[in-house]
């Protein structure tokens, strides 16, 4: 599969879908996707690029973000997955994750897997219920870019304010927001 006529990273393919991890391409706006199957390539569709357009992933059929507490467990209300999920406690440092967020200092190569973890090249502004906890060097602990190749991670710390129950999250990059209804679970 190419996008732009660059190579896409190929992670999934069904007799009606492909998945594809979209190579770095500094273009924005329409391009051509074409994809070759035992040496004839398609008809190009046009996709549209963006400079961001962030995301957080969410747990299967719910409304809470695939996040982890420090200790790597699962985050979540405890029937959400039961035995694996523990809401999170007002202080806690949170991991979460999601796709679309942007460039990154430096910018991965394509074709090479992730090595460290580059920063946000853009600015981010995070809040937990609507209270500022974007990531900064005066905050220990707090980290927002790539965790590993395609992977935002943020690490956070929940606000002592925040009460309990569902407390909405929203990344904005490049004055993008994330999407509505994407919550944590806290529960003093």
């Amino acid at each position: 599969m190419k996008i732009n006529g660059k190579d896409a990273f190929v992670y999934y393919i069904s007799p009606v879908q492909i998945n594809v991890l979209a190579p770095i391409d500094t273009s924005l706006g329409s391009v051509n996707v074409t994809v070759t199957r035992d040496g004839v390539t398609s008809d190009a569709s046009t996709a549209t690029i963006q400079k961001v357009t962030p995301a957080f992933f969410l747990f299967s059929g719910s409304k809470y973000i695939a996040s982890l507490h420090e200790n790597f467990t699962l985050n979540g209300p405890a029937d959400l997955y039961p035995g694996q999920t523990t809401p999170l406690k007002p202080g806690d440092l949170v991991l979460l994750f999601g796709s679309g967020f942007g460039p990154t200092t430096p910018n991965p190569v394509n074709g090479q897997l992730l090595t460290g973890a580059p920063p946000l090249a853009s600015s981010i502004s995070i809040t937990i219920g609507g209270v500022d906890v974007t990531p900064s060097e005066s905050r220990p602990g707090t980290f927002g870019g790539l965790s590993a190749t395609g992977l935002y991670q943020f690490n956070v710390r929940v606000p002592d304010s925040i009460p309990n129950g569902d407390a909405a999250v929203v990344a904005t990059v490049d004055g993008v927001p994330t999407q509505s209804g994407a919550f944590v679970f806290i529960q003093r």
